[in-house]
């Protein structure tokens, strides 16, 4: 009979997990059980190789079935013993004003600027018992997380060693965590979503399936309800494409730079030529101080809708840089990138095409 397969983790006689760290001569020859199927098990205490538990002589583990088993109860364990039980999955931000703002999309839901944020929820807030093997709606959960006090939809723990979720139960609408092991540490790892760029990465993949992936904003400091124009248009005569400009101050001052920064508003049509129209989205004024930059947005339904400008002062007038976008996380690298700030969000689709 073959022992190839070793353990780090066991039951001793009355349920407790013992970690073989905590095995010496004094204790190795206890009643240990394997914590999938609780089948005897021995510590095996080398000089040479690492120490390990492994089953007795005349049993045999099935690898994959211990695992899962294994699995299963260190994640009820945890679930009863600690003092929290988080989960972190990604929800996509909406926006609470939808149409009421000018730069709202609807295929969005928002002005473009809302992202994917990663949020942590306490399930012990909500649910108080942990089964394996329990049953819901026609549907049996490797282990299900119900409250005893409240009537709400139970969680699935879900555990796959080699056999995924199936997808009738995935299509079910119940809330499923799906949690991918390949060895005893899987079972304690961090209940975190694993992004699809990373699920082949060692360690646990966590998949979250019907849970609510949408998040509502509490503000956004964007929203315009009216579109606001200036009265008297300027057009800036070394402009090698006829732009007019709404928001250059009337009377120039000492600091020209802050005057336009000052006389421009968030909402107001910003400057319009034959290929757009950006209103002002947000702006800023470079670190050093010698550029404004305007990160607008046509409303229109230009091609390119996102439009920064970026103007300076030489002296004498008013001259300008403009660069257009697709998207708003590529305007939104450009219009960091010309205040003199440092760009953390990595390649935007402008860097691709």
């Amino acid at each position: 009979m073959k022992y190839s397969v070793k353990y780090k983790r066991v039951f001793d006689k009355d349920d407790n997990i013992v970690d073989i760290s905590t095995v010496n001569e004094d204790n190795r020859l206890s009643e240990y059980y394997s914590i999938g199927t609780h089948t005897p098990m021995i510590a095996a205490l080398g000089k040479t190789n690492q120490h390990y538990f492994r089953a007795k002589r005349g049993y045999q583990l099935n690898p994959e079935t211990e695992l899962h088993e294994y699995v299963k109860r260190v994640l009820k364990h945890r679930f009863e013993t600690e003092d929290h039980f988080y989960i972190k999955y990604y929800r996509n931000e909406y926006c609470p004003n939808e149409k009421d703002c000018i730069f709202y999309e609807e295929s969005n839901h928002g002005c473009g600027k809302l992202c994917s944020r990663l949020c942590e929820y306490d399930l012990k807030d909500y649910y108080d018992k942990a089964t394996i093997e329990g049953g819901f709606d026609g549907f049996v959960a490797d282990v299900l997380l119900t409250s005893s006090s409240h009537n709400r939809r139970p969680v699935f723990l879900e555990v796959a060693v080699t056999h995924p979720c199936t997808e009738e139960k995935k299509a079910s609408g119940h809330k499923i965590i799906e949690i991918f092991v390949s060895c005893e540490d899987d079972a304690y790892c961090e209940l975190k979503q694993t992004e699809p760029s990373i699920y082949y990465r060692k360690g646990a993949t966590i998949k979250f399936h019907n849970f609510d992936d949408r998040i509502k904003l509490q503000e956004c400091s964007h929203f315009v309800r009216e579109k606001k124009y200036a009265q008297q248009p300027y057009t800036l005569i070394q402009a090698v494409l006829p732009t007019k400009f709404y928001c250059i101050p009337q009377q120039i001052t000492a600091s020209p730079i802050q005057a336009y920064y000052d006389n421009t508003q968030t909402g107001m049509l910003f400057a319009s030529n034959k290929y757009a129209k950006p209103f002002v989205f947000d702006k800023a004024i470079s670190k050093d101080g010698k550029c404004f930059v305007m990160m607008g947005k046509d409303i229109y339904g230009a091609v390119k809708p996102w439009v920064i400008y970026a103007i300076k002062w030489t002296g004498k007038e008013f001259y300008y840089e403009v660069y257009s976008h697709f998207d708003y996380e590529s305007a939104l690298k450009a219009f960091t990138i010309l205040q003199g700030k440092t760009w953390h969000g990595g390649e935007t689709l402008s860097d691709l095409c």
